[in-house]
């Protein structure tokens, strides 16, 4: 799927909901940073015995679903306490948010079907950013 359907996916998903996009655009500063980013994600899916939901956000297969409890138990609470304060979200909010906006953000950032170098990632981060600002401003 290309990038804009996936970004037209995340946006339909957070309905209006600022604070749903909120949680989007930090979310994509998140998987883009040099400093772990997607690779580490992939890596917390991986530990925490998830491996094969997020290999199918990579992939070219049908998206997995994830539930808020699995996204609490990859991220960890540090990371959503993180993501609540940057994106003005709160706490508790930030996994149901993500559990519906991640399979398509992760899928949108390796539309290749491979996590990419470092500089890819930060490309496509910036591409989803820029497709969902002009949508962001007109809701």
């Amino acid at each position: 799927m290309s990038t804009w359907a996936e970004v037209i996916k995340m946006f339909e998903g957070a309905n209006g909901d600022t604070q749903h996009q909120s949680l989007i655009v930090e979310t994509v500063s998140l998987l883009t940073n040099r400093v772990g980013g997607l690779n580490a994600l992939v890596r917390n899916f991986e530990q925490n015995g998830l491996g094969h939901i997020i290999s199918s956000w990579i992939g070219n297969e049908t998206n997995a679903s994830i539930s808020a409890d699995q996204v609490s138990k990859v991220l960890g609470s540090q990371r959503v306490q993180e993501l609540a304060k940057r994106a003005g979200v709160a706490p508790e909010k930030v996994c149901g948010y993500l559990s519906t906006s991640l399979p398509n953000l992760v899928d949108a950032m390796t539309p290749d079907g491979k996590l990419g170098s470092a500089g890819e990632l930060q490309s496509r981060g910036r591409q989803i950013l820029a497709a969902f600002n002009p949508m962001k401003s007109a809701s």
